[in-house]
């Protein structure tokens, strides 16, 4: 029987502030959904797991949503390597906001549209439902057999089941768990139960929680939280699927070793 081959690190995930990553893969990095202010009316309701300026050079800044918790302009009139860094978003006002912030390369990626952010990094806009008039994005970034699904503003599962029918499987999905809805309408999120379905439905190994935290700020008197990771992580180990649930503090770098060969 021939030997396998040795399991290896192929991303780490340093999670910043509600749906904001700091994902490393392959060597390059990439920051999800930018969040790192507060205002006085949207509280973070969790530390600052990592400072604008102690972020390194990026590959890429993806942005998910228009949303002041998604798509933060004051911290990214701070960001110093605007020269040099792609930024690639789901509306045509985000990419007027970045340009006037000094961010020289700016996209609007439609859903099914593909990048390739370096020869061994690619990016793929899959459709995530819409704010109002305006589509959200979520991303799959691809390198080499790690497959990363990052949805930050994303309710409908059956989003996930449509996009799974074309796509292979991913290897971590990071997906929102805290089901923040309005008093009154419809989920703006999953919950921890559209989550981990939404992590099985990819074929994910790991599920990685994300927009978890909600604070008591003014906004909090309209929209409700109705979960948390920790919910999800145990409705995880109720199922049958194997699915891992990884609850990042904000700060805390976790690897991501991929499946040694013939496991």
């Amino acid at each position: 029987m021939s030997e396998q081959a040795p399991s290896s690190v192929d991303l780490t995930v340093t999670r910043v502030a509600n749906a904001c990553v700091l994902l490393e893969l392959d060597g390059h990095t990439v920051l999800t959904d930018p969040r790192f202010t507060e205002r006085w009316y949207l509280r973070r309701g969790e530390p600052l797991g990592l400072p604008v300026a102690e972020l390194p050079p990026l590959t890429a800044i993806v942005a998910t949503s228009f949303a002041a918790n998604h798509w933060d302009l004051r911290a990214l009139k701070e960001y110093q390597h605007k020269d040099s860094t792609p930024v690639y978003v789901s509306a045509g006002m985000m990419v007027r906001q970045a340009r006037a912030l000094g961010y020289r390369n700016v996209e609007q990626l439609r859903w099914h549209e593909k990048r390739e952010l370096a020869p061994t990094l690619s990016i793929e806009a899959v459709p995530a439902g819409r704010t109002l008039v305006w589509r959200n994005n979520a991303y799959v970034l691809s390198s080499g057999p790690t497959r990363v699904f990052f949805g930050g503003e994303i309710a409908d599962v059956g989003l996930l089941e449509r996009y799974r029918t074309r796509a292979p499987a991913v290897s971590v999905a990071l997906l929102p768990v805290n089901g923040l809805r309005p008093v009154l309408g419809p989920p703006l999120v999953m919950g921890p139960r559209e989550a981990v379905a939404g992590a099985n439905t990819l074929g994910a190994r790991v599920l990685v929680p994300v927009h978890d935290a909600h604070a008591d700020d003014p906004l909090s008197l309209i929209f409700r939280r109705h979960g948390s990771g920790e919910d999800a992580k145990a409705l995880a180990a109720t199922a049958s699927s194997g699915l891992e649930v990884v609850c990042l503090p904000p700060g805390e770098r976790w690897e991501y070793e991929a499946p040694a060969r013939g496991a």
